[in-house]
């Protein structure tokens, strides 16, 4: 495959995979095995360390923000290229799986390069939930995509279903739950460790083409 999509880790480590395919497993230990090695940069917003799943371990380089090529003001991107909800806004999204629970987005990510732009939003519910959603381009056709998660997810029950008539494939693990949203021109990911599956889709659907 040629340009791929990039994904990034859940807590805030752009993983940047050289045209590889990389998608978040978003486990605190992945089992999912990688078919290429990444290079892993971290140290965008928060201090986390990226679980992106390879046969072999990644080299990890920690920097500042202001280090990590590609990197952009969020500013600096057309409010129409944001499809996140609220992010171009900056208002709070209150879903309706939550009730009363409404989240707020805290740390914004941007990044462009080869493989396009990239957005991470994280949000924090009144509850003290906290989910993470990340826009990238799309690269690869929707079967081919479907067919790089089940891979990816090889030790995890992965389920599709339709948002807003776009495919979604789902992940509703005990560790954490995943949600891709599969459009004609962009991939999104929506996560959580204390989230439900139901908060999850509810946000998904807000994604707006």
């Amino acid at each position: 495959m040629k340009k791929q999509l990039v994904a990034i880790a859940l807590g805030g480590a752009l993983v940047i995979g050289s045209g590889a395919f990389v998608y978040n497993s978003y486990a605190a230990e992945s089992e999912v095995p990688s078919q290429v090695p990444v290079e892993t940069k971290a140290g965008a917003i928060d201090a986390s360390t990226a679980q992106a799943p390879t046969e072999t371990p990644a080299e990890t380089v920690v920097e500042s923000s202001t280090d990590i090529e590609g990197l952009i003001n969020i500013s600096d991107v057309p409010a129409e290229d944001i499809h996140i909800p609220n992010l171009a806004q900056g208002a709070s999204l209150k879903t309706a799986a939550a009730g009363d629970v409404s989240l707020k987005p805290l740390n914004t990510t941007a990044l462009k390069g080869e493989n396009g732009l990239v957005i991470r939003q994280s949000y924090r519910g009144n509850d003290g939930k906290e989910i993470m959603v990340i826009q990238t381009e799309s690269h690869m056709d929707e079967q081919a995509t479907i067919e790089s998660l089940k891979d990816s997810y090889k030790e995890e029950k992965v389920e599709s279903t339709k948002i807003n008539d776009h495919t979604a494939v789902y992940v509703d693990g005990q560790a954490r739950k995943v949600v891709h949203l599969i459009t004609k021109d962009h991939f999104y990911t929506v996560s959580s460790f204390n989230a439900t599956l139901d908060e999850l889709m509810e946000i998904a659907k807000n994604i707006q083409e």
